[in-house]
């Protein structure tokens, strides 16, 4: 009976590849750039979390909040943060709410650094920082809407409400705004100048209890409709300070970075998709790391960490050895046919690049012995 041939498996023939070969030299530089890899996507990130908008609004929630409880009596003004109730269109988010004997105010935080300019009417506002500027929605029109709101679920009427758009000191404005729109500690002083009590203390009671009552029956989530309630739905333009940041750490890591690679690159002059070569059109001329010593018969290893190594080429040969734990080239030597040659090497595994003949091949090489040889 005649036997089948064999026919290579699929593993076979992929590891018998050209391009793993080529891969296999790409190991060396692929490790040299990935912590600048790691390290560009880490700036992103920590620039994109400290200034995104969420992160803004939290800030400028906090510096109200701040203000409020420095510069108003406890006593007089009830105080009420993070205000969230449910309403037939969808859920109503308020950032502040003072409760006095003179009115209850509506307060909406905003951190916008630049100049303001914008009337109470005006559908948009803008904001004009280092030579920049974007439009936002005016947010007047949302706030008038939460105290319309929150008087429904107070119970009181809109005379006794007072809306307030309460920007921080980063914010300049352009020319005179509403009453209502105050920056830094201009929001205490609109909140002192009405002093005509029109709440008794009866309604205030009933007032405050409504709206601590909210924090308990809070919705696990806004509904889509409370997202356009105001500016925090806005889709407008991204932050310029985020794109500011973005910016600076794009660039900076890609000099860097660049520079990183462009150097390593002349080290592995035959690994794939090359950028010198993109660049230039030529490819780079190996740039020798070279770690000769004499040939010692009576050589022993200066510590237990390291080991000599005895090579010996058959014909002419080119060998450079690659630690595979740091990436770096450890021994470049030339040997002619015949020749033999000892070094000393630290212990570990490494990754052999030969040339021979015009033909170049990868191996591995582990070395954990006192001594060791390796024939080419």
């Amino acid at each position: 009976m005649t036997s089948m041939p064999s026919f290579p498996t699929v593993s076979a023939a992929w590891a018998a590849s050209p391009w793993i070969a080529r891969l296999e030299d790409a190991r060396p530089f692929a490790t040299a750039a990935a912590p600048w890899l790691a390290f560009i996507v880490a700036v992103i990130a920590v620039a994109a979390l400290l200034t995104s908008r969420r992160n803004r609004e939290r800030r400028a929630a906090r510096q109200t909040r701040k203000l409020a409880a420095a510069l108003l009596d406890p006593a007089t003004y009830r105080q009420f943060h993070d205000v969230t109730f449910q309403t037939r269109e969808g859920a109503v988010h308020i950032d502040h709410v003072l409760v006095s004997p003179f009115g209850v105010f509506v307060i909406q935080s905003m951190d916008e650094r630049g100049e303001i300019a914008g009337k109470a009417f005006d559908p948009d506002w803008t904001r004009t920082f280092r030579d920049e500027t974007i439009k936002f929605p005016n947010p007047l029109r949302p706030n008038f809407n939460r105290k319309l709101a929150l008087g429904n679920l107070a119970g009181i009427g809109e005379d006794k409400l007072f809306s307030v758009i309460a920007f921080t000191d980063e914010a300049k404005f352009a020319h005179p705004m509403p009453d209502n729109v105050t920056r830094g500690k201009g929001l205490a002083d609109y909140v002192a100048s009405r002093n005509t009590p029109i709440l008794a203390e009866s309604d205030i009671a009933a007032v405050a209890a409504r709206i601590a009552g909210t924090v308990f029956s809070r919705p696990a989530a806004p509904g889509p409709q409370a997202k356009q309630a105001g500016p925090k739905g806005r889709t407008g333009p991204s932050h310029l300070r985020f794109m500011n940041l973005l910016k600076f750490a794009a660039m900076a890591s890609v000099l860097a970075g660049g520079a990183h690679v462009l150097h390593n690159t002349a080290q592995f002059p035959d690994m794939p998709f090359n950028p010198v070569t993109w660049l230039t059109g030529e490819a780079p001329s190996k740039a020798e790391v070279t770690r000769k010593q004499t040939i010692r018969t009576d050589a022993a290893p200066r510590s237990d960490a390291n080991g000599i190594l005895r090579i010996t080429a058959a014909r002419n040969t080119s060998l450079t050895l690659v630690d595979e734990q740091d990436g770096k080239t450890v021994l470049s030597l030339e040997l002619g046919p015949g020749e033999s040659r000892e070094v000393e090497l630290r212990k570990g595994h490494y990754t052999a690049r030969i040339v021979q003949d015009g033909a170049v091949r990868t191996r591995r090489v582990s070395f954990i012995g006192a001594r060791g040889a390796l024939e080419l």
